[in-house]
Parts: structure tokens; sequence; C-alpha cells
């Protein structure tokens, strides 16, 4: 599904030229969980971002299913990450005046040829919530969920165009490690049940250890 070449990135830091990633190449297969591990700094999230779309690399080339991504333009790219990708961060980035269930719906309401189904997806948005256990809590507001109810609402809004490959970052960094690992588990079962593809960042070794494959990043190189 993704396969990465020869990926650098430096950025310009006042008179410093800062080299993020210094050569990662990887390929990940349909269905595959795969972990990115490192300490904080060794290039993780700028890799993650890269590989979906997010982030232009400075030199090197991202396929994602055969499309050339950064040799298309940014209205391709973003058709690709609205419709065939679902990101999830540790920082949960809900809209704050919205509601559980508004929250979830944001991704199909910028796609105007979706924003007709009105009726049929609120139901489908309403089913994802129920299977992470937010059936009674639709109508609430951010500041009024718990963060590892904020972070569900989170995942089912990534999960809410059919995503073909969800990005996560540090998705369990701001949560206690019981909901945590309720977070991982359900992250498992999307793999395991619907077939799909995960690329999971973090810097703990543990969680690390659940994907089918992991890579380990120190320094912007695999090592």
């Amino acid at each position: 599904m993704i396969e990465a070449c020869d990926l650098h990135k430096s950025y310009c830091v006042g008179s410093k030229k800062l080299h993020v990633l210094k050569g990662i190449s990887l390929k990940v297969r349909k269905e595959e969980f795969v972990s990115i591990l490192g300490p904080s700094g060794a290039g993780k999230s700028t890799l993650l971002h890269i590989l979906g779309g997010l982030d232009r690399p400075t030199k090197g080339r991202v396929n994602f299913d055969g499309i050339d991504f950064y040799r298309t333009n940014e209205q391709k790219r973003a058709q690709i990450r609205n419709k065939r990708i679902g990101f999830v961060f540790q920082f949960y980035h809900l809209m704050p005046g919205f509601s559980a269930l508004e929250n979830a719906l944001l991704p199909v309401l910028i796609d105007k040829n979706r924003r007709q189904a009105t009726l049929q997806i609120k139901k489908k948005a309403g089913e994802l919530l129920d299977i992470v256990g937010l059936s009674n809590r639709l109508n609430h507001k951010p500041h009024q969920l718990s963060g590892g109810e904020q972070q569900r609402t989170a995942i089912v809004r990534a999960l809410m165009n059919e995503p073909d490959i969800l990005f996560c970052d540090e998705p369990t960094g701001n949560l206690d490690s019981e909901t945590g690992n309720q977070i991982l588990q359900f992250l498992l079962r999307l793999n395991k049940e619907k077939g799909l593809t995960i690329i999971l960042v973090t810097h703990e070794q543990d969680i690390a250890k659940l994907a089918d494959k992991a890579f380990h990043i120190k320094d912007g190189l695999f090592v």
C-alpha cells in the first residue's frame, strides 16, 4: 500500500539546517499493523506526516497504492487524504464548540458530494460512537468528555470515510495506562477484524511489540 524510498527532510532554523530524516525507506502492505518506534526527536512524527501526505519530503518519494504522492498536485493529495487516509493524533484536535457526534461528522461535512446524505451519515456516526462506548455521550462537548472519550471520538472521526489506512501518532500519549490499553485493543480489532492497515508511532517498546512489524528510528535513520 505504501512504499517510501530514501526519504530526507530538512528544516531551516535560523541560520542552521536541521536534518530530521536522513534516508528512510520502508514498505507497508495492505492489512498490516506497523509500528514506528523511537525516542522524542528521532523523526517519527515527521516520517508519519510525509507518509500521510501532510508534509513534503526534501528528497525521496512516497508511492501510495501506486500513486506517486508528491508528483500529484495538492488538490489530488487532499482528495486522497480525505477519502482514503485517517489520522489520529496524540492531541485530539476536536472542535470545542461541537458535540462528539458533530466532531465525528466533520470529514463528511467537508465533502460537498456527501453532505446530502445527512440522516444516513448521522446514523453511521452514531453506530461507530456506540461501538467505542460513547452512545450516551453523543451530545457532549469535548470539555465534558474524559481524555479517553475524546480520543475515541477522534478515532471515530478518522473512520467516518472508511479509510484504507490509519495513521496514529502517539494515540495513547495523553492517556493513563488502562485507557491507553483500551484504545490500543480497539485499534488491534480494527486491524484484525476489519483489515484496516495501521501505521502507529510510539516511543513505548510494549506498544511497538503489538504490531506485525516494527521499525526503530533513531536520529533520522532506521537502526
